[in-house]
Parts: structure tokens; sequence; C-alpha cells
């Protein structure tokens, strides 16, 4: 039997609707010791019964003991048969038998799923808005293959605009309604610096941190014009090709 055609609301959705939305699942989780089986099971249930998305559990060993690493895919093939199309990826170290969170980190998940979700919803709609079809990724010169792989896929106009957007949000929970500040850290010279590992972080590495580059140039100039909607948590202002 054919399987039904998916109609969902995103635009109801903001950061702070889903990060409440996840922290409401806390008090089974939150210092209690679980198997990452039944941990998996509680964050997974509580995602795929509110929202239709899909969730994957896989294993690294890059991923830090008692962490659970974030990500998330758009499938477009899916979403143009209107099924499923998102993806969030939940990733545990292999070497742990149970996880134990501590109420800061099941915040800090809570609002890294959040920021994924936006950021998947945010290549739902630009694929919707050109009727599918898929953008090339960022022509990199760079020498080692390692870091041309990663320089095309973030220098990807998708990917700048929907890195933007998360980039925005966590300069505004740091900074709030301070523009000057915020444009003072975009424009800071981080390399050797101590720094939280993040969106920003992650494109200065890739490029080298280097402010003059084209990519890191756009990248600032994107986050800027994001900030209004980093601050009502919706990286849109109307349900246009997101409810349909």
């Amino acid at each position: 039997m054919p399987c039904a055609k998916l109609k969902f609301d995103w635009s109801r959705l903001d950061r702070a609707s889903l990060y409440s939305f996840m922290l409401s699942i806390g008090e089974g989780i939150v210092k209690k010791e679980l198997t990452i089986k039944k941990f998996h099971s509680k964050v997974s249930r509580h995602l795929k019964t509110h929202l239709p998305v899909r969730v994957v559990k896989l294993m690294d060993t890059k991923v830090e003991s008692g962490i659970v690493y974030v990500g998330g895919v758009y499938y477009c093939d899916a979403d143009q048969e209107r099924q499923k199309c998102i993806e969030v990826l939940l990733v545990y170290n292999p070497g742990d038998a149970v996880i134990k969170m501590s109420r800061l980190r099941f915040s800090r998940l809570s609002m890294c799923i959040a920021d994924t979700i936006l950021h998947e919803i945010i290549h739902m709609r630009q694929y919707r808005r050109r009727r599918f079809k898929v953008l090339p990724e960022y022509a990199s010169t760079a020498e080692k293959t390692e870091q041309r792989q990663e320089q095309g896929y973030l220098g990807c106009t998708d990917e700048i605009d929907a890195f933007a957007f998360n980039i925005a949000c966590d300069l505004v929970t740091r900074h709030g309604d301070d523009d000057r500040m915020i444009v003072q850290h975009l424009n800071e010279h981080q390399r050797n610096k101590r720094r939280r590992y993040d969106c920003w972080r992650m494109y200065l590495k890739a490029f080298n941190h280097d402010h003059d580059h084209e990519i890191i140039k756009r990248l600032k100039k994107r986050v800027i014009r994001y900030l209004p909607a980093a601050r009502t948590g919706k990286p849109y202002r109307n349900k246009d090709w997101i409810n349909r």
C-alpha cells in the first residue's frame, strides 16, 4: 500500500518552543543512569511522537564519552514524494555502556536538537522554493583533499544560509540586542585563542581563519541579516513553502 502523503505545518516551530519541547522530557533523563538504548529510545520516541522526523542512532569513537553529538539530514527526494524528509542523527561513543547527563548537558543537547531541526527546515524551504533543484558545491582550491571537501560543503550557498541562522541564534543568545558586540565577535581573529567550538569556529577553521575569504565575508553578511529572525527564533517570516 502507498504511504499517506505528509502534511505538517513546520512554520509553527521556533527555537524556544523546540528547546522547551525537548526539555519537557528532562525529568526522565537528567541525572538518570541510562543505557544508550534506553536513552535513545526516550529521545527518539519523544521526537517522533510530535514531529514527522526520522531519528537515527549512530556510533563513533570521535564522540566524547558521556556526550551525544547531534546531526541532521534533509532528503529532497523524500520531500518531493511528501514523505518524512528530515532526519535527526544522535551519535554516541561506542565505549559508553550508560549515559548519565547533567542538567546543563541535557540543556545543551536540547538546544542542539532545536537548532538542527531549524537548520534542516531552512534546507526544506530552499529546495521547495526552487522546485528541488540541487545547487553545486563551492569550488574550493584548497590543496588538501579533506579541506577541499569541507570547504566545498560549507561554501555551498544553501549551507551558508542555514549555518548563518544557527550562528546568528548563538550570537543573540550570548550578546542579546548588542549588535556592536556581535559584529566585534564576528570580526575577532580567533586563531590560537581558546573559544568554545561552534558553527562559526567551524567555518573559520575550514577557511584558515581568513576573514578576507569570500565565503567568510558572505557568511558574516548573512549572519547580520539573520539577527532579527534569530531574535524571534524563526528563520522564516511566513508559511510560504513550509506548510503544504
